[in-house]
C-alpha cells in the first residue's frame, strides 16, 4: 500500500516557491525504490518466489526509507547507556525568533547547538555542589510540533552524573534534580543572544520581513524569561530506553509519518495530534498545498548533522571514555561488549524493538527471505 505522504508529494511536488535543493529532494523521494539493484534478488526458501531488490533514496525526508538506519541508531545509543539515570532536557527558543531561524537555518541551528553546549557544559563544570566536572551528553534537533508547525528546539540526553576533573571519580547528581532550570534558561538565553548579536554585526543574517529591527528584538528577548524543561529519570516511559525510542523516530526518518495522518480526502489532509492543554486527541484539516509548505519548513540544510555529541560523549574519544565511566561505576566491561555483534543485524533489531520478522516471505507467509547475488535458477 502506497504511503499517504507519498501520494500528497506526487500531486504537489511542483508547487511554487521551492528552491532547487527542495525540488531535488522531492524528486529523489518520488524515484525511491523504482530502480533495481543489479544482480541482487530476494529469494524465499519455501515457495521459491524471486523478487529484485530496489534502490533506496536514503533521503532523511523520505516517508518510506531509513527504517534500518533508525533501529541501528537506536541500538547503538542503547549500547552506550551507562548504568545510571538519564535526564531529558528540552531547550526551546522564543516564538519571536522563529522567523529568523527559518530564514537562516544553517547559521541559527549551529548557534543553537553551540549555545546549548557551552551553557550546559560550563554550568556543570562550575557547579558549586559535589556534582561538577566533565559532562557527557548528546543533543537532537527537532523543528516541528505535532501539527507540523515550525517550532525549533533541542532535546538533550544527559546522565545523572559526570566525570571528576581529574577523571578518577564519577560524581553523581541528585537523581531527581540536575541543575536549577532558571539558571540553565538564563545562561542559554545569554549565550544564544550573544552569538546572534555577533552574526547581526557581521551582516550574515537574512532578516525576515516581519522583523522590523533585529537589534531591538534581541534587546527585548534579553528581558524575558526563556524555558528549559528538565525531565528527571523515573519509571516506565521516562527510562532512557523509552527516551531513545522517542528520539529515534525523528533522527533518521521523515518529520511526519503515515500514522500521523487520519485520512486524505478531497484535497485535504487530516492530521492527528494530541492537545496537551485539554489532554485529548484532535484532528486538524489542512489543504495539501499547506501540508507541503509545512513539510518544507523542516528541510534541513544539505549535509547538516541533527545529532551532536559533547563532552566525554564526543565522537573522537567516546568509546574509551565510556569504558572509563563503566569502570568507575563498577560495571563489568564484558557486560556491554557481548551484544555488539547484533548492532548491525537489522532483522534481529526489528524483532527486538518491534516484534516484526522482516525475513518472513510476504507471499507464502511461511518461508524466509534470503538475499542473493546473481541469477537464481528457476526464478
Amino acid at each position: 500500500m502506497e504511503s499517504k505522504i507519498l501520494q500528497v508529494i506526487k500531486r504537489n511536488h511542483k508547487i511554487a516557491g521551492l528552491t532547487t535543493y527542495e525540488r531535488n529532494t522531492f524528486r529523489k523521494i518520488l524515484n525511491c525504490r523504482t530502480e533495481k539493484v543489479p544482480n541482487l534478488f530476494k529469494y524465499c526458501d519455501s515457495c521459491g518466489i524471486v523478487h529484485p531488490v530496489y534502490k533506496s533514496c536514503k533521503n532523511r525526508m523520505c516517508p518510506v526509507c531509513n527504517g534500518a538506519d533508525t533501529v541501528k541508531w537506536l541500538a547503538k545509543r542503547e549500547s552506550e547507556l551507562l548504568p545510571v539515570g538519564y535526564f531529558l532536557l528540552t531547550y526551546t527558543i522564543p516564538k519571536e525568533l522563529r522567523p529568523l531561524f527559518l530564514f537562516n537555518k544553517k547559521i541559527c541551528y549551529n548557534l543553537l547547538f553551540k549555545a546549548v553546549n557551552r551553557s550546559l557544559t560550563l554550568a556543570i563544570e562550575n557547579n558549586n555542589r559535589d556534582f561538577n566536572g566533565k559532562a557527557g551528553f548528546f543533543a537532537v534537533l527537532h523543528t516541528r510540533d505535532q501539527r507540523l508547525n515550525y517550532h525549533p528546539h533541542l532535546h538533550v540526553v544527559i546522565p545523572s552524573g559526570c566525570l571528576s576533573r581529574d577523571k578518577t571519580k564519577w560524581n553523581k547528581s541528585n537523581p531527581y534534580f540536575l541543575l536549577p532550570v532558571r539558571k540553565l534558561s538564563a545562561r542559554f538565553r545569554d549565550k544564544l543572544l550573544l552569538y546572534l548579536r555577533k552574526e547581526e554585526k557581521a551582516g550574515t543574517l537574512k532578516i525576515a520581513a516581519n522583523i522590523v529591527n533585529l537589534k531591538s528584538l534581541l534587546d527585548y528577548l534579553k528581558s524575558i524569561k526563556w524555558v528549559v524543561h528538565s525531565q528527571p529519570p523515573k519509571k516506565r516511559k521516562t527510562k532512557p530506553e523509552f527516551i531513545l525510542r522517542y528520539l529515534s523516530q525523528y533522527v533518521k526518518r521523515s518529520v511526519v509519518s503515515d500514522n500521523s495522518i487520519r485520512k486524505i480526502e478531497n484535497g485535504m489532509v487530516y492530521l492527528k495530534y494530541f492537545d496537551r492543554k485539554r489532554k485529548t486527541g484532535k484532528i486538524e484539516s489542512i489543504s495539501e498545498e499547506l501540508f507541503m509548505k509545512r513539510l518544507v519548513f523542516h528541510f534541513l540544510p544539505k549535509g547538516f548533522k541533527k545529532v551532536r555529541f559533547y563532552g566525554f560523549m564526543a565522537n573522537r574519544y567516546r568509546a574509551s571514555m565510556l569504558v572509563l565511566c563503566r569502570m568507575l561505576l563498577g560495571q563489568k566491561i564484558y557486560d556491554q561488549e557481548e551484544d555488539k555483534v547484533f548492532l548491525n543485524d537489522v532483522a534481529f533489531l526489528m524483532w527486538k524493538y518491534f516484534s516484526i520478522d522482516i525475513t518472513i516471505c510476504p507471499d507464502c507467509k511461511k518461508g524466509h527471505i534470503v538475499i542473493r547475488k546473481g541469477p537464481i535458477r528457476g526464478g
